[in-house]
């Protein structure tokens, strides 16, 4: 009778991690398919794909893979924006820590991503995953797309069976990251928008407009004002050279964009920079809280301190910060504290150094490291808010002076031959 009653449960079968590496497979005996996933967790597995035995097996599920051709093409185009990266962090973390089958959460992924070129990418690391790898040497193959950073946290939260937790961070960093970024890019935009308006305004004026006058001051047949010889000049040249002048200004662009400074150039520049009034402290700052929130993240995420340095360094787009942080990464190797070797740089503030020395004395860099960067990335708001204040006014009142002076020189001479008749 109790064998009668006895009802069977249901069988899924079951990819998982088993250590770093190993990856196992079998099936299991469960109610449903979200007890399965926890059944497997809780022998110490971390799941990868769970589903019906009977209904399902992996490889019919397995779309067809990405070509290795196609996988090459997206290196060329580089077109997953930051943004992209942030969103797609933010869901893989939802999705793991909802319990869901890392394979399964990067098909979801993949479903619902509008960029082509993500969604690409995201295919060829299913099929990676799928094929034993972890998702860290999935990502490793996109460099370009994946910061170093990126990937050391990923490898770091799967050896310690915190992927959950490390995606979580990861999508705070990146956030964080984001909303300073629209922040600059909200205050420059109104100040761009003007220079670029006057610009093409200017450049309207002396093109175009003031040619068709210039028959009307030929006519006078009198020396013209300075300021009106000044601005004809400027005129013909425009006139004559416009399509060169704007074949030069793409063509430094490109050059720019693809080939870049050498080293020493970009080290001269660089220091120049950080040289000048106000902006230069606004670099600093800004180079010191990204230094901060780096580093405090990957300490937290458990990453020694040296490696976790090595790994900031290429994060930084100041090749003297660089310099100075390579220089610490030896003097810890030589048994200097973290403290000790930024105090004989000039580049870090005093504030940062002396947060440090607190921090290892208590045994609590991560949080120094913390709150040094949220007091910069305060300051940095601050700094910004205030070129933002001061730069507008700037920009429109230069704009004013230069349109004023060209129509003050175009009607110069009218107003000359005016009082002449009088």
């Amino acid at each position: 009778m109790v064998y009668g009653l006895w009802t069977k449960m249901p069988r899924f079968s079951y990819e998982a991690k088993k250590g770093p590496k190993e990856i196992i497979k079998g099936t299991i005996e469960a109610a449903n398919q979200n007890a399965a996933v926890d059944k497997l967790s809780q022998t110490g597995y971390v799941p990868i794909r769970v589903f019906p035995a009977e209904k399902e097996s992996p490889k019919k599920e397995s779309p067809r893979p990405e070509s290795s051709k196609q996988i090459k093409l997206l290196g060329f185009f580089k077109k997953v924006r930051a943004k992209d990266l942030t969103i797609f962090t933010e869901q893989l973390a939802s999705l793991v820590k909802s319990r869901v089958p890392l394979l399964e959460a990067v098909n979801v992924l993949y479903e619902q991503t509008e960029n082509a070129d993500l969604r690409r990418i995201i295919a060829h690391i299913r099929n990676e995953i799928r094929n034993g790898r972890t998702l860290s040497q999935a990502l490793s193959r996109y460099h370009d797309v994946f910061p170093p950073v990126y990937i050391n946290m990923i490898q770091s939260g799967e050896s310690g069976g915190l992927l959950d937790k490390t995606l979580m961070r990861l999508a705070d960093f990146r956030s964080k990251e984001e909303a300073i970024r629209a922040k600059v890019t909200q205050a420059l935009a109104y100040p761009v928008f003007i220079i670029i308006v006057g610009v093409i305004t200017v450049f309207i004026l002396l093109g175009f407009v003031i040619p068709r006058m210039s028959t009307l001051f030929n006519e006078i047949g009198q020396t013209l004002p300075l300021p009106t010889r000044l601005l004809l000049f400027l005129s013909r040249q425009i006139k004559s050279y416009w399509h060169w002048m704007l074949l030069m200004v793409v063509l430094i662009v490109v050059i720019l964009k693809r080939s870049g400074a050498g080293k020493r150039e970009r080290i001269v520049f660089d220091r120049l920079k950080l040289r000048l009034p106000l902006l230069g402290d606004f670099i600093k700052k800004s180079m010191v809280a990204r230094f901060s929130r780096t580093l405090a993240l990957l300490l937290a995420n458990g990453i020694p301190l040296l490696q976790a340095i090595k790994i900031t360094i290429p994060t930084l787009d100041n090749e003297i910060f660089k310099l100075e942080l390579e220089a610490v990464y030896k003097d810890i190797i030589d048994g200097m504290s973290l403290e000790q070797s930024m105090r004989k740089s000039s580049w870090f503030p005093r504030f940062m150094t002396n947060m440090l020395a607190v921090g290892e004395k208590g045994g609590n860099l991560e949080e120094a490291l913390s709150e040094a960067a949220n007091f910069y990335e305060r300051d940095v708001d601050k700094t910004t808010n205030i070129i933002t204040s001061l730069l507008e006014p700037a920009i429109i009142l230069l704009m004013g002076l230069l349109v004023g002076f060209i129509v003050f020189a175009m009607l110069l001479p009218i107003f000359q031959i005016n009082l002449g008749v009088r």
